[in-house]
């Protein structure tokens, strides 16, 4: 069985991936994060964008898409999750999700 078959193997694939699979919780938290404040995200989200994409495979094609958008052809495999979480947090930028309404406000009591 491949491996990388469900793998995203583009930086869009996989924010993609992450705004179908994240709770609606920690995209309203990137969502509502400045720039600066997404370091805050490397260790927890980071880690599992790293491994769950397959990030550490030399051969991963995230990887080289991520490479090929920093610019940079010997780019850690550690920033490369930064570059996702950027495009994701752009991306919720651009098409914010509703805010979270706690229920007593939503129903006035």
């Amino acid at each position: 069985m491949d491996d990388n078959k469900n793998k995203p193997t583009t930086i869009a694939e996989a924010v993609n991936r992450l705004l179908s699979d994240l709770p609606f919780e920690s995209k309203n938290q990137i969502q509502n994060s400045s720039e600066n404040g997404l370091i805050n995200f490397h260790l927890g989200l980071g880690v599992g964008i790293r491994n769950e994409f397959g990030l550490w495979n030399e051969d991963s094609k995230l990887l080289e898409d991520c490479k090929r958008s920093s610019g940079n052809p010997n780019l850690h495999v550690d920033d490369t999750s930064g570059i996702i979480i950027k495009a994701l947090w752009k991306r919720l930028q651009e098409y914010p999700p509703p805010k979270l309404v706690r229920d007593k406000d939503q129903y006035g009591y």
